[in-house]
Parts: structure tokens; sequence; C-alpha cells
């Protein structure tokens, strides 16, 4: 079972409809992956505030990939229909 919903746009108002909840969606994702990476930094490196950047910049990147994978998929969705 999909729980995603239909659009019942035409597909010019439909692909800003994805993109535009893309964004909101990106926006949150890598606020999300900056907490946890700055927590998972916390606890794995302790001394250096180099390796604490390095991972909680790894975080906002898992972040804002999920976000465009996740807005690509969609709009790949859309093209097959």
């Amino acid at each position: 079972m999909s729980n995603k919903k239909q659009l019942n746009y035409h597909s010019d108002e439909a692909v800003s409809y994805i993109i535009q909840r893309g964004l909101e969606k990106g926006v949150v994702n890598i606020a999300v992956g900056l907490t946890l990476g700055g927590m998972a930094s916390i606890v794995l490196a302790r001394g250096g505030s180099g390796a604490r950047k390095m991972i909680t910049g790894f975080g906002g990147g898992v972040g804002l990939g999920t976000a465009w994978t996740r807005c690509s998929l969609e709009l790949e969705d859309l093209l097959k229909r």
C-alpha cells in the first residue's frame, strides 16, 4: 500500500508543489542532520574541534542528501505518470 498523496494538479503546478515541499523538508532534514551530527561529535570527538566540525558537517550533508533524493524520486514518479 502506498500512502503517498495523489496530486490533482496540472503537471507544471505539480512540479512546483513537489519542489516547494522538497525545499521545506530540506530545511528540516538539514537541521536534524546538523543536530544529530553535533550530538554525535560531542560523544565521538571529545578533544578536537576540527573533528567536531567535520562530523557535524557530515550530518548536515546527510540531511541535504536525504531531502534531495526524496524530491528527486517524487519528481521521477511524476514523470512516469
